[in-house]
């Protein structure tokens, strides 16, 4: 559902599903952008769940010269910094003992950042997520042919992905029968590895070319 898609009225009225609508749409979304500055993923969470509860509170003075997603995000930008002040976290130390308390400069250009922000962070912690994940579930593979024993596997597999090289030309240079062996170690090893990003990504927020229709 868009942003747009969101029925002010409903919200006012308290409606359930408009509510539940609303979280489904944007939960993931505040929450990364609260990670972005709060480090414990429990505190991020909690912190995006009171996000919503002040969204409840607040639906009724909401200014329709604002978008929804400022609404949002501005209650999340404010959640932080209430975060920050409540727990007297000190990001940056000061130079003098005279200077302005630095993370209360840090947590002012917080509260002035760019609407942009909490796309950004989304990009950035999808990006890091996918990073982790691929770098799993390729040790996983790994592992699990060397256990095996399959060590010229593994060498096909090197020659394929990280040099780029042709299935013609892994069978002449590791003496395999013929390129079509060949192809049959690569389609087992993609096969597997998109089977393990199956199951590292079971909210589908990751890889969703996996998820599509038709995908195998």
């Amino acid at each position: 559902m868009s942003a747009g898609a969101h029925d002010i009225q409903q919200l006012q009225a308290k409606s359930e599903q408009a509510w539940s609508d609303l979280q489904a749409d944007y939960f993931r979304r505040i929450y990364f952008f609260v990670k972005r500055y709060v480090a414990d993923h429990q505190t991020a969470e909690d912190i995006t769940q009171d996000v919503f509860l002040g969204a409840v509170r607040g639906i009724d003075g909401f200014d329709p010269s604002y978008t929804l997603d400022q609404f949002l995000f501005g209650i999340a930008k404010n959640r932080v910094i209430d975060h920050y002040r409540k727990h007297k976290v000190q990001l940056i130390s000061p130079q003098r003992d005279d200077q302005r308390d630095a993370s209360m400069v840090w947590i002012d250009n917080l509260a002035s950042s760019s609407a942009a922000a909490p796309e950004t962070a989304v990009s950035r912690e999808s990006t890091d997520r996918r990073r982790r994940v691929l770098g799993k579930i390729l040790r996983e593979l790994v592992g699990e042919l060397w256990a095996a024993g399959e060590f010229q596997k593994l060498q096909v597999l090197e020659y394929l992905f990280v040099l780029g090289g042709r299935n013609k030309d892994a069978a002449r240079r590791f003496g395999i029968a013929d390129e079509k062996a060949v192809a049959g170690i690569k389609f087992r090893a993609i096969d597997k590895l998109r089977g393990l990003a199956r199951q590292n990504d079971p909210n589908h927020s990751l890889f969703g070319g996996l998820w599509e229709p038709g995908a195998r």
